[in-house]
């Protein structure tokens, strides 16, 4: 048993001599201390001792009969009790610690963001962290917000990978070959591949996932030129298209085209029909880390051993949900992306003795202020619903009442301003799209605004919601949960005038921005079908056309000419940052604002 574990026995004997007096010094004879702690003398000294050595009081014994010897007792009993539970949380006892508190659910959270970190347990390396909100369950083929799709890298590989670049690399699959002639891809998988419950991954599989996928409404616009997706073999996967698209390799190494056993799909697909609810569908995935639990509360990965690659240097992963309220201002240690400004400094209100935890070390990277940054891929962005028939002189005013500049002119000065950066387009280093001469064109007097529960998101609504009232325009919001605003997107059921989304992006940028124009919810709905028509022209050009690292250029005219339009108002890009706060050493950011936890290492896990 781990000796945290034992020290519960001894808390009732030290709560009895709290009646003597706490933080002060305490004359009295060892009978009369046994007396008050209800045992023997004998046991009464050896109690004292083990106390001692714990750090719960000090003890300093006088030889001689009826001699009074020294008593002070260094805490409380709320104080021992908090610190012990700290203890069991850092050893992953959580369900001991959450009962020793008294099923305190502030302060079990509180103490989850202050053991927050990498330790070391039975010789293996554990992470825990929290965050601000649960997440949904992970699937690839559902619609999913930016912390998620970072988690379904780590749950889930691709056939293949592209970065920033579009450049291509291997995943699952080792070789690809487009035929330029046939208008034919062909990817040769790795041997030996197994998803995380132990079944098979092979041609015949990845075929049947890739044609039920087809059948989604979320990819129909993708894959509507794949014509046919056969095993050739056991481990080769034929797409068979009826036109040209080199760049096809980069779009299914999106997240979304995760490899994932075609039965969760279909099982998912099921309980819809069936109207089943709060079922946790199982993530059965084929990546670096498994889903060992995902409840409400938690999230808990572990490290596969069979992954293709190289293993995971963590072992487990941990996330905590903890929500705001749960945080005070003193003790805020947690992983957050796109997180306000704060001016205070991390600081523990509970007695620090025997910790167990070891800090992570590294000898590869650094940071002097502990945390890294970064402008994020995409931005936030307002579309212009085209249900609400505003002509362009009427768009073209609005989005000069609602310029990035104005927006975020009013978001700063909030007691706890949004670090991010005006928008101009969808990337911060593309074309800036300046408003011209403002034409005044009357708008509605009443306006409304959609969007889903994000933080910034709303800050923004807020702000829109004075600059109209400011210009003599009344505004509702109407804020919902993710879930539901793209659904009513996908069911062509969204009536507000303006609906403010996230335009979030992912580490394939190229092939990312180009699934998002083609074939994003809320997006299409916003557009009229005159544009969505456009827009569609234009993307299926330059699938046809041009190669991947040609996307960014074409993709960025597009982008531009939506914003000339006045069909989206870019409002900004955050700046995102992970507040490391001491949690985790030596780790950067990637573009999902997280930290890389696949290479968190600490030297204490080398063996002499």
């Amino acid at each position: 048993m781990h000796p945290v574990l034992s020290n519960e026995k001894k808390i009732l004997h030290f709560s009895r001599l709290t009646k003597l007096g706490v933080k002060q010094e305490i004359l009295i004879t060892l009978h009369e201390v046994a007396e008050v702690m209800c045992t023997s003398t004998r046991h009464c000294r050896t109690l004292l001792n083990e106390m001692r050595d714990l750090g719960w009081l000090a003890w300093t014994p006088k030889v001689g009969r009826n001699q009074r010897s020294r008593l002070y007792l260094l805490f409380s009993v709320d104080e021992l009790t908090v610190d012990l539970a700290q203890q069991m949380i850092a050893i992953g006892k959580y369900e001991k610690a959450l009962v020793l508190i008294g099923n305190d659910q502030l302060l079990f959270g509180q103490l989850l963001q202050n053991t927050s970190g990498a330790i070391q347990r039975e010789g293996r390396l554990h992470i825990q962290l929290t965050y601000p909100r649960s997440f949904s369950t992970l699937l690839p083929h559902i619609a999913l917000r930016n912390s998620e799709r970072f988690l379904l890298r780590q749950v889930y590989c691709c056939l293949v990978q592209c970065d920033k670049q579009g450049v291509i690399s291997p995943q699952l699959a080792h070789h690809w070959v487009y035929n330029e002639a046939l208008h034919r891809w062909r990817f040769y998988l790795r041997p030996a591949l197994t998803f995380h419950d132990g079944s098979e991954i092979n041609a015949q599989k990845v075929a049947e996932l890739f044609n039920q996928l087809k059948s989604l409404v979320a990819y129909k616009a993708e894959l509507a030129h794949v014509t046919e997706i056969n095993a050739v073999k056991t481990l080769c996967v034929d797409f068979q298209l009826d036109q040209a698209d080199p760049g096809f390799a980069g779009l299914i190494a999106g997240v979304k085209y995760s490899i994932q056993p075609c039965s969760q799909i279909n099982d998912q697909l099921n309980d819809q029909v069936n109207s089943k609810v709060n079922k946790k569908v199982a993530s059965v995935g084929s990546g670096a880390f498994k889903v060992e639990e995902h409840t409400s509360q938690y999230l808990r990965l572990q490290a596969d051993d069979n992954y293709y690659a190289h293993r995971a240097l963590t072992d487990t992963v941990t996330i905590w949900h903890v929500s705001p309220l749960q945080t005070s201002a003193a003790c805020t240690k947690e992983i957050q992306t796109n997180k306000r400004q704060k001016t205070s400094q991390i600081r523990s209100n509970y007695p620090a003795t025997n910790r167990v935890e070891q800090n992570i070390k590294s000898d590869t990277l650094s940071t002097e202020n502990d945390k890294k940054s970064r402008i994020e891929y995409g931005c936030l962005l307002a579309m212009i619903n085209s249900q609400s028939m505003l002509s362009l002189l009427q768009r073209k005013y609005l989005s000069d009442l609602l310029s990035a500049d104005k927006l975020m002119a009013l978001l700063s000065q909030s007691t706890t301003p949004i670090e991010a950066i005006p928008a101009y387009n969808l990337l911060s280093n593309w074309l800036k799209v300046m408003p011209m001469d403002t034409v005044v064109e009357p708008l509605p007097r009443k306006l409304s605004i959609a969007l889903f529960e994000h933080h910034t998101l709303q800050e923004c609504a807020h702000a829109i919601q004075i600059l109209l009232e400011q210009a003599g325009i009344d505004c509702d919001i109407n804020v919902y949960p993710f879930a539901t605003l793209m659904r009513k997107a996908t069911e062509n059921n969204l009536t507000e005038d303006l609906i403010l989304m996230s335009v979030d992006l992912d580490d394939n940028l190229p092939t990312s921005i180009f699934s998002w124009m083609l074939s994003n919810a809320l997006l299409k709905h916003s557009l009229s079908e005159q544009a969505q028509a456009w827009l569609q022209t234009q993307l299926i050009a330059i699938r046809q056309q041009q190669p991947l690292s040609n996307y960014l250029t074409e993709l960025a005219s597009i982008s531009t000419a939506m914003i000339n339009q006045h069909w989206m108002i870019p409002m900004l890009h955050h700046r995102q940052t992970l507040y490391f706060q001491d949690i985790l050493k030596g780790v950067s950011i990637n573009v999902w604002g997280w930290p890389d936890i696949q290479n968190v290492w600490s030297e204490h896990l080398v063996e002499s």
